[in-house]
């Protein structure tokens, strides 16, 4: 997982094998970022997807990330 800030919007993204999680609160930052990626590695979009209410939380010493979801 790693984040980027661009134009002050935090990106989050996550990868699993050949897949990627992409968050961002600002769609243009999100939309540019994501069609930027898919260029440089000839991907596809799949859609967008609605998650849960989720917290994110870092183990640094253990190198660790967790992903919990939140009571509503």
């Amino acid at each position: 997982m790693w984040t980027v800030t661009i134009d002050s919007a935090r990106i989050l993204l996550c990868a699993h094998i050949n897949d990627f999680v992409i968050a961002c609160a600002n769609q243009q930052v999100h939309d540019a970022f994501s069609t930027r990626l898919l260029d440089a590695f000839e991907g596809t979009y799949e859609g967008s997807t609605t998650l849960p209410q989720c917290e994110v939380m870092c183990d640094m010493d253990k190198g660790i990330t967790y992903l919990s979801q939140t009571e509503t």
